[in-house]
């Protein structure tokens, strides 16, 4: 238990002893009743009696419970942010093991906050999470609501991107949060639930469900069911039952992806649902003594006969974020599920970073297992990768092109030349990705030599252009949200992208380069669907340095 890491605010905090600095943890905050925030042992008994710190402790979670000696409604509804800005990279985890560039320090993910507040302090949550809604992948308020709904109208600010674009002029009742009610009464949360349904568009009638025993009504948008209400009636205690209920069945199943300037709700798998789901098949090879754990993914309906001859998706998670949390961040299951047109695979690192001179002979491997398994089309496999998983992308093509008929790096750092590829004369269609505000790969950093590479690998003509708009080299076309990213075609952020396309020497595409609008380090479910379409046009016969491209058929 500790109680000293900020300058301005003063705390109760606790760290799981299986938080660690190779998986990304949750972020807890409590904000306990006015008789429990007087001092730390107050806060530190409130911890254990409503179960709280035990839920850390198992969760591997870091649990922060604010001080308000003079009581909540002194405080300030932009302390949650401001402690969470100044400390998420301060907490240590208890842990010898380290990932590679953590130091120790425990990933306290921005898109696995979670805001909890009892009575006095659910009234000040409540007005937290309208003050900042763009914060909390979940909020849950006991015996409380909010009282100020003034900070609703200020415009966000939209905190995971630095320079928005001009026309992105979001308030803070515009944007859906993740909500759960527990009140005495229902009128009592008549006017939080009419603040919230307007912020998360709920149009529809409630649903009558039951959570683990507390019925509940719920409330969700029509196409996004993270940006939901739930609202449940009864006498409610700070008790380990109700907390447990809250974590397990509201908490463990929604996240807030990092992928726009105020982030965008959805559900995933806990990292037990998704070792449990049946949607999954886990394998595992050995490969110069590291065992790589893979899981496969089938489309919905399919056994394995189905599927065979089907070609195959990697998808490479990035530094510290374990495929059991990727899993669902792409959106590639989604179009699995849809197209029925190809079986994803989920690839686990050791101590989940990928390093190319230790993990570049895994995927040979892998493959093979694949076959043997599912009869999967050799002649079709994709190699994609978020941040370090971009990143491998790169640099396995470099050294194994024959393995794949095309590959996707997304947000990948540019640190690794092209010199095995092209002394090789392979050639390798690929789909670039590049956020305008990614902070971990700084826009047009090295990327410019990681285009000209791709496209010196594909034969593409290159043309350096006088200036720069955007690009430094002059594509053969672009495709944006008018014509092409559009919602007839399947898209719902087409204004988001920007497509820029290179052909080779025989007038066919081999390169595309895609910059994402108001992008952080993050990705949306469209760009998996523009990647395959992209991707799935390409095979590479056995034993070919030449791909063959279904369009020129």
């Amino acid at each position: 238990m500790e109680n000293s890491i900020s300058k301005k605010y003063e705390v109760f905090y606790y760290i799981s002893t299986k938080a660690n600095s190779y998986t990304p943890a949750k972020t807890i905050y409590v904000c306990a009743p006015d008789r429990a925030v007087r001092s730390y042992e107050a806060l530190e008994k409130f911890a254990k009696d409503s179960g709280w710190l035990e839920l850390a402790e198992d969760d591997g979670a870091v649990l922060v419970m604010p001080i308000a000696k003079n009581g909540w409604y002194k405080q300030s509804s932009s302390m949650i942010a401001e402690f969470y800005d100044e400390t998420r990279k301060n907490f240590k985890s208890k842990s010898d093991v380290t990932i590679p560039g953590r130091d120790g320090l425990i990933w306290c993910w921005e898109t696995l906050v979670y805001l909890v507040g009892y009575e006095e302090g659910a009234v000040f949550a409540g007005n937290v999470t309208v003050t900042t809604p763009n914060r909390f992948a979940g909020v849950a308020l006991i015996n409380g609501v909010p009282c100020d709904y003034t900070s609703g109208l200020n415009p966000s600010d939209h905190w995971l991107v630095s320079n928005v674009s001009p026309d992105y002029n979001k308030k803070n009742h515009d944007i859906p949060v993740c909500l759960w009610m527990f009140v005495q009464n229902k009128s009592f949360a008549k006017e939080a639930l009419a603040y919230f349904s307007k912020s998360n568009q709920i149009t529809a009638s409630a649903e009558m469900l039951e959570y683990d025993g507390i019925s509940t009504e719920l409330y969700k948008n029509s196409i996004e069911e993270a940006a939901q209400i739930r609202v449940s009636v009864g006498d409610f205690e700070a008790v380990p039952a109700l907390a447990k209920k809250v974590m397990n069945q509201f908490f463990n199943k929604f996240i807030r992806w990092k992928n726009a300037p105020d982030g965008t709700l959805k559900p995933y798998l806990s990292k037990s649902a998704f070792y449990e789901s049946e949607r999954y098949a886990h394998d595992s090879v050995i490969v110069n003594n590291n065992k790589y754990e893979f899981s496969t993914y089938l489309p919905e309906g399919m056994n394995k006969k189905d599927a065979a001859g089907l070609p195959v998706v990697f998808s490479v998670h990035g530094r510290g974020e374990p495929a059991w949390i990727f899993s669902t961040k792409n959106g590639w299951d989604k179009l699995a599920d849809e197209t029925k047109e190809f079986i994803l695979v989920l690839p686990d690192s050791p101590l989940n970073i990928w390093l190319p001179e230790r993990d570049s002979e895994v995927f040979g491997h892998i493959i093979n297992k694949l076959y043997e398994t599912y009869s999967i089309d050799k002649t079709r496999v994709y190699l994609t990768g978020f941040s370090n998983g971009g990143m491998l992308t790169r640099q396995v093509a470099n050294l194994h092109p024959e393995l794949f008929a095309a590959i996707s790096p997304w947000n990948a750092p540019f640190i690794d030349s092209f010199e095995k590829i092209l002394s090789k004369g392979y050639e390798l269609p690929c789909f670039i990705y590049a956020g305008d505000n990614d902070e971990k790969v700084p826009l047009w950093d090295n990327l410019d030599s990681l285009l000209e590479n791709m496209l010196k690998v594909n034969n593409c003509r290159i043309r350096e252009a006088e200036k720069r708009n955007p690009m430094k080299f002059i594509p053969d076309g672009m495709l944006d949200g008018e014509n092409y990213y559009t919602k007839e075609n399947k898209y719902t952020d087409g204004d988001r992208f920007k497509t820029f396309l290179y052909n080779n020497m025989e007038g066919k595409l081999r390169v595309c380069f895609t910059l994402m609008k108001n992008m952080p380090h993050g990705a949306v479910y469209d760009q998996s669907r523009a990647a395959w379409a992209f991707l799935k046009r390409f095979s590479r016969p056995e034993g070919s340095k030449k791909v063959i491209d279904a369009d020129s058929k």
